[in-house]
């Protein structure tokens, strides 16, 4: 007969010894993210040339953001590394970056991942941004 639920396995872990050092720098790797992501749909118009040479403007909405970029979804698939604008339209605040993975979404749009040359979390206007989107005082 087949067991539903089985205690898990436990066993104690120096933290200051070798398998303790390597769990924590996995940890660490997974939570390297330099600010908060938060999930919200913003409309964004990207403004990036062709391979041709033409200026192009594509209208997108952002699934997520966070003040070093975005990952959003357009129609249109840029190649990795392409340089691109993205424009808030309802503030005009815009921010220059590069496209660091494009890929097919079920929907038949393309995901983008995008990272902003400096961070800009006033292109996304959030009223109560995370504490860590907060950026220096000069």
């Amino acid at each position: 007969m087949r067991k539903w639920y089985e205690k898990p396995l436990v066993r104690k872990v120096d933290a200051q010894g070798e398998e303790g050092k390597r769990l924590l720098k996995d940890v660490e790797a997974i939570d390297r993210r330099r600010s908060q992501r938060v999930m919200i749909q913003i409309p964004v118009h990207a403004h990036l040339q062709t391979p041709d040479g033409k200026d192009l403007r594509v209208d997108a909405f952002t699934l997520s953001v966070n003040a070093h970029g975005c990952l959003l979804t357009m129609d249109f698939k840029p190649d990795d590394g392409q340089r691109m604008r993205l424009v808030n339209p309802k503030t005009t605040v815009g921010q220059s970056g590069k496209v660091i993975r494009a890929q097919r979404a079920r929907d038949g749009s393309y995901a983008v991942a995008f990272e902003f040359d400096a961070p800009a979390p006033q292109l996304w206007s959030i009223v109560f941004p995370p504490a860590d989107w907060q950026q220096p005082r000069s």
